[in-house]
């Protein structure tokens, strides 16, 4: 993922918490990085292939690239970390969380 792209989806998630919450900025550096990580093992794939070869003495056989499996970790990680920003609500919706309470604006009424 290029740095134009990195820059604008930071942007949008900044936009989606309270800045002034040093918890909710570290999230958001965590989730880049993590996408970051994805990206780069997207491009090993592609590299590499979904299938490898590994030599082993006279052995040789081929496997799943382990960065599919890696891959499939931080999917899931970014999934959990974006729950817990609040990225599962659209904007508007009224439900978005970044005071860290469980509660929506409608809870409130």
């Amino acid at each position: 993922m290029d740095e134009k792209k990195i820059k604008a989806l930071k942007s949008e998630l900044l936009k989606r918490i309270d800045k002034k919450k040093k918890v909710q900025l570290e999230k958001i550096d965590r989730y880049i990085n993590l996408v970051e990580i994805y990206y780069s093992l997207d491009g090993a794939i592609k590299d590499h292939g979904i299938m490898i070869t590994t030599i082993n003495g006279s052995q040789e056989f081929t496997k799943p690239n382990p960065a599919i499996a890696e891959k499939n970790k931080v999917n899931s990680s970014l999934i959990a970390l974006g729950k817990d920003l609040g990225l599962d609500v659209p904007i508007g919706s009224g439900e978005i969380n970044t005071n860290g309470s469980d509660k929506s604006k409608s809870d409130l009424i």
